[in-house]
């Protein structure tokens, strides 16, 4: 492991160490400071470990992924002003979630068989009884909706990878749903106006570690290089996984 990246690492556990601590005790005066600096530490850890023998379109795709939640995160800082920065902050998170998917798609080719069929109809079976628990109507339920949809695809392409023998599927996988869980805290507080103690602690906690298992997951997919080949009748062994 790159020095840069140990360092990168070892900052970004660090902040979120603090960020969820001081949360658990009911310590908020930091939380404003240390959020701008989450995501961007973890994108340093990444992108030290990427650069530069993997100068390619994915790394520069998770590198937008990770702005764009970046720009959430400094968004919903103001969500008890105005709705419009809650608005703004759920529209770059899905805009960074678009980003995430376009890496963890990237040449994963069509569907092969009927597990790969099903993992894919899947989410958007799940996104409209998911949605319908909040309390939002109009134009934000058909974003929410579009947004879980994707997170849910995000998962989906965990359990897709696992499929084809790649290990960092379990990463996305337990990603995506820890980011499931961390987004439904939030939606229930926000739409239905449920709180319980620790709540912050909750969220930001479980929010951290989908960002790590996602983005480690994407960053050892991108050192991997493409897909291994399927074996074939004449090449029975074929590339190892």
């Amino acid at each position: 492991m790159k020095k840069s990246t140990r360092i990168s690492g070892i900052l970004f556990v660090a902040l979120a160490l603090v960020e969820v601590i001081t949360l658990c005790l009911g310590i908020e005066t930091l939380h404003p400071w240390l959020k701008p600096f989450l995501i961007p530490a973890l994108a340093a850890a990444a992108l030290t470990a990427l650069l530069p023998e993997h100068k390619e379109r994915r790394t520069l795709l998770l590198a937008l992924g990770l702005t764009f939640h970046t720009l959430g995160d400094i968004m919903l800082l103001f969500d008890n002003i105005s709705f419009v920065f809650f608005a703004a902050g759920l529209a770059s998170f899905l805009i960074g979630h678009f980003f995430y998917l376009a890496v963890l798609l990237y040449r994963l080719g069509g569907l092969r068989n009927g597990k790969e069929i099903v993992c894919w109809l899947i989410p958007p079976l799940l996104s409209f009884p998911a949605i319908s628990f909040f309390d939002a109507s109009g134009a934000l339920r058909v974003v929410l909706v579009i947004y879980a949809i994707t997170l849910l695809y995000v998962t989906a392409s965990g359990i897709l990878w696992r499929l084809r023998g790649r290990q960092l599927g379990w990463r996305i996988f337990t990603g995506g749903l820890l980011f499931i869980g961390s987004d439904a805290v939030l939606a229930l507080n926000a739409f239905n106006d449920i709180d319980f103690p620790l709540r912050h602690a909750v969220v930001m906690g479980t929010y951290l570690l989908a960002e790590w298992f996602l983005v480690s997951g994407m960053v050892r997919q991108i050192q991997a290089g493409p897909e291994p080949e399927i074996p074939t009748a004449t090449d029975p062994t074929g590339p190892a996984a």
